[in-house]
């Protein structure tokens, strides 16, 4: 029998280590701010949801309930009505991933993106949240749902989240090399391109399966970081010697070195405290006011993800030298740009 939304309720018994999870903060707000925001973007606007508390927690968990004008929550004590659609404050969730699990009577927990009571849980909500907002424009579209499945079925093995990063960077320089060493012909470039392509599923399914399994780590996280640095700059070393090897013209290797450079700076440049953006092109957790179109266009070009589509559609063409031309004067630009705003913010 499918489940119906008017059964929503929300579970605000779960206590970590420094008390309640309903009351701890994620990006300046309680997760129990979080979760009522969902239920009320998810059941129709006429439907009660209870938030079932501890007897002794009703005084930190009422505050948010009250502070409700649409007075759709009431607050109960115990544990929810069996049969119910919980929603656990010790969670995170996807509201169109939950929306559609409501809709077709599944549970809950399949719309959950993180979960607060496993390592690093507390810790990296934020970044959970904030890599959520600006993740994968274009690969949501097609490489999320196998990277989600591949995660899953992983999930109860022994594989762990830095083997398949490790497998997704293999597979990138594999394709890297391709492009360096060989022919030129539709074949070949086609596996180049696949092999781009396979990279960034296995490269989003590392994420997931951290996720899934409660083995995220400051560790794993350095590590993807470091082998996407590598992955981008051996790509464009490739193309860089694939171009000269086709031409003999030596100011392709030149261009290869510029771009190393460009890009070190801008990195360089956008990494550390206060930083207004990530190497990928991601915006940081404190962020700048919203940008005009014309930036929000320069800066979505530089994005990771916008990047990697547009090598694989170069790869396939046998043409990634023009990524690599333009991506050699994309990024000194940006990095010089980036220095002249902030001189001028400090003089």
């Amino acid at each position: 029998m499918a489940r119906t939304l008017r059964n929503l309720v929300i579970d605000a018994r779960p206590r970590g280590p420094r008390g309640p999870f309903a009351v701890e903060r994620v990006q300046g707000r309680s997760v129990l701010d979080h979760l009522l925001d969902l239920a009320e973007s998810v059941s129709p606007p006429a439907t009660a949801v209870a938030v079932h508390a501890r007897e002794d927690e009703h005084k930190a968990i009422r505050g948010p309930v009250d502070a409700r004008p649409s007075g759709r929550f009431v607050l109960a004590v115990g544990p929810p009505p069996e049969g119910s659609a919980v929603l656990r404050s010790d969670r995170l969730y996807d509201p169109s991933r939950l929306r559609r699990a409501l809709q077709r009577g599944k549970d809950p927990e399949s719309a959950v993106i993180w979960r607060l009571d496993r390592p690093q849980g507390l810790a990296g909500a934020d970044d959970e949240l904030t890599r959520r907002r600006s993740y994968q424009p274009l690969g949501r579209y097609w490489a999320l749902e196998p990277a989600r499945r591949l995660a899953r079925a992983l999930a109860p093995t022994r594989v762990r989240p830095n083997a398949v990063t490790l497998s997704a960077s293999a597979l990138f320089l594999s394709g890297a090399a391709a492009v360096a060493f060989g022919p030129s012909t539709p074949v070949w470039n086609f596996a180049a391109a696949a092999a781009l392509a396979g990279a960034l599923v296995l490269d989003t399914a590392d994420g997931h399966l951290a996720r899934l399994q409660g083995t995220a780590s400051e560790f794993g996280r350095w590590l993807d970081a470091w082998l996407d640095e590598v992955g981008d700059m051996a790509l464009h070393a490739a193309a860089a010697w694939s171009a000269y090897a086709r031409t003999g013209e030596a100011g392709w290797l030149v261009l290869g070195m510029v771009y190393a450079m460009g890009k070190y700076v801008f990195v360089a440049g956008t990494s550390g405290p206060g930083a207004e953006e990530g190497a990928a092109g991601v915006p940081a957790l404190r962020q700048p006011p919203r940008p005009s179109p014309v930036v929000g266009a320069v800066r979505l070009a530089g994005h990771a993800d916008v990047r990697w589509h547009l090598w694989i559609v170069l790869a396939a063409a046998g043409r990634l030298d023009m990524a690599l031309a333009a991506y050699a004067v994309y990024f000194p630009v940006r990095a010089l740009l980036g220095a002249a705003r902030k001189a001028v913010r400090r003089g």
